[in-house]
């Protein structure tokens, strides 16, 4: 490396930093999983592994815990201790963001595809994968592994492959997305080889990319197996991805609005970037295609669509797809502007405007200059706006929680109101036991009744309003709950059915929140 380039590269890596840091709300978080994340990492620290997680012994976390972003935690560890435990997490979520776009740079630069630093720019510039990025979890560390993993295999490095998905697999559970997206190159490829060069089916497979998708298949599994916490991360991972990620129980627990299917004007819109690059990128193809055509990188073409074709469908179904999405879109529209004369169609294009009139073209290219800036410019706002005010102050629920702290013995119960309230209490006090957390379908897994009796009493879906009675055999009869914690979101009449039972002391409240401690010496009679 040149040092003009190195010192192109430090310039690029202070403006991302900044960038990033510029966005990232650094008086709380978007999503409350950053308080489990933060709060783990920081455990982790203090004393080591995670090999039990005893905060949740009612969900199948209490019975077969895995800790599925085990290397995410290593890395956040000794940040949560230097900076403390919300502002290490965010010092290191940034610093994996801006790790992510040089990845995805120098991918570009090692498939030999032009102006890398271009495409990663309007990457670290796209709505909703920056919103991934920065809401302080695996993602950004994830997306690295993918993005070189994928280049790895295009560049037929099995061993790289191999070692990426094994650090993939320790350190997110979607580690399957990086080996079925090898598998699809593998796949078009031998395609490509044998509709275009025309190869017996025979030579195709000799020389197919067999054997960096059977390698990354490996790596996964070699990943699993060295996990500090085999084996139940097989037990684990199977609930991450067959019963919540393809046969999700809609109909039994309520889930974060991540996995929900996006609105299509949304989604048209938030990728407005890429579609617009792509249209051009293939008109350019057919109307100025590079005269040495590569025919490896018009391979690499057909092999991303299908790659693109699967996810988009994944991400119809669950917008939180899109995190690899949007990559994997950019990587597509930048390999296709490659097997371009892209200076040659922008003359052309230029040449036909001034048929029109100098006054016409310069109208037009005005338009569109401001078209795209604007679309730019309403990303940023996009992605600002997700952001601020912050959805989940660090202090969040501090006031009740400490009301509870202050009463608690280490090992008792807290009744909370949903498995997404967990993160933010488990982060305050992680001597008390809760109820669910991390996803609600965890519960389920472990106790179909038990998931439903807690989501028809705190969530009143049922139509059919509980009783006190009701309320009070399952928090105090069976779950021996010493304290309760309601959320004031969509959780009233729960809360005015507590407020109703003389057997609950109310403790403390503040504007999100309200708890109350179970006054065990109070026993009403049953009330028919």
């Amino acid at each position: 490396m040149t040092s003009k380039r190195f010192l192109k590269d430090l310039l690029v890596f202070a403006g991302l930093t900044l960038w990033f840091a510029v966005l990232i709300p650094w008086s709380g978080f978007a999503d409350p999983d950053a308080f489990y994340h933060a709060k783990a990492s920081s455990l982790v620290w203090q004393s080591g592994v995670i090999r039990a997680f005893p905060w949740l012994d009612l969900t199948l976390l209490g019975k077969h815990y895995a800790d599925l972003h085990f290397l995410f935690h290593v890395l956040v560890a000794p940040a949560t201790y230097l900076f403390g435990m919300f502002d290490g997490l965010r010092i290191v979520t940034i610093l994996l963001s801006v790790l992510f776009v040089f990845s995805f740079a120098y991918s570009l630069r090692w498939l030999g595809i032009r102006y890398a630093w271009l495409w990663a720019v309007l990457l670290a510039m796209t709505h909703p994968l920056v919103f991934r990025l920065l809401l302080g979890k695996a993602t950004p560390l994830a997306l690295f592994l993918f993005i070189i993993g994928l280049a790895a295999a295009w560049k037929r490095r099995p061993w790289i492959v191999f070692v990426l998905t094994a650090i993939y697999a320790l350190s997110h559970g979607g580690w399957l997305y990086l080996a079925g997206s090898v598998t699809l190159l593998a796949v078009g490829d031998a395609i490509f080889d044998r509709v275009v060069f025309g190869k017996e089916w025979k030579e195709t497979l000799r020389s197919s990319m067999w054997k960096e998708a059977l390698l990354a298949y490996a790596g996964g599994l070699a990943g699993l197996f060295i996990h500090p916490n085999f084996p139940e991360v097989f037990l684990f991972a199977r609930t991450q991805i067959f019963t919540i990620g393809i046969g999700t129980p809609w109909q039994h627990v309520v889930l974060g609005s991540e996995w929900l299917p996006p609105e299509i004007p949304k989604l048209v819109a938030s990728l407005g970037i890429w579609i617009i690059a792509l249209i051009g990128g293939f008109s350019a193809l057919l109307l100025a295609p590079s005269k040495d055509l590569d025919k490896k990188k018009a391979s690499f073409v057909v092999s991303l669509g299908l790659i693109v074709a699967v996810l988009l469908a994944l991400t119809l179904k669950s917008r939180r797809n899109l995190e690899f999405l949007v990559p994997v879109l950019a990587l597509w529209a930048a390999t296709i502007w490659s097997c371009t004369d892209a200076k040659r169609f922008m003359l052309d294009m230029f040449d036909n405007l001034k048929k029109l009139g100098k006054v016409y073209a310069r109208i037009i290219l005005g338009i569109t200059a401001l078209s795209l800036t604007a679309l730019i410019g309403k990303n940023v706002l996009t992605i600002w706006d997700d952001f601020h005010p912050v959805a989940y102050p660090d202090n969040v629920y501090a006031a009740t929680m400490q009301a509870i702290s202050e009463r608690a013995k280490p090992g008792e119960r807290v009744f909370h109101t949903s498995w997404d309230e967990f993160p933010m209490l488990f982060a305050s006090d992680d001597r008390l036991r809760y109820v669910s957390g991390l996803d609600p379908t965890f519960l389920y897994v472990a106790s179909s009744t038990l998931s439903d009796d807690v989501k028809d009493l705190t969530w009143d879906f049922s139509g059919v309003s509980s009783t006190r009675e009701q309320a009070w055999e399952l928090i105090h009869d069976r779950l021996d709950s010493k304290f309760v914690f309601a959320s004031k979101r969509n959780h009233q009449h729960f809360i005015s059915l507590i407020e109703s039972d003389e057997r609950y002391e109310f403790l403390a409240e503040d504007e999100k929140s309200v708890v109350f401690r179970v006054k065990i010496e109070l026993r009403m009679p049953n009330v028919k």
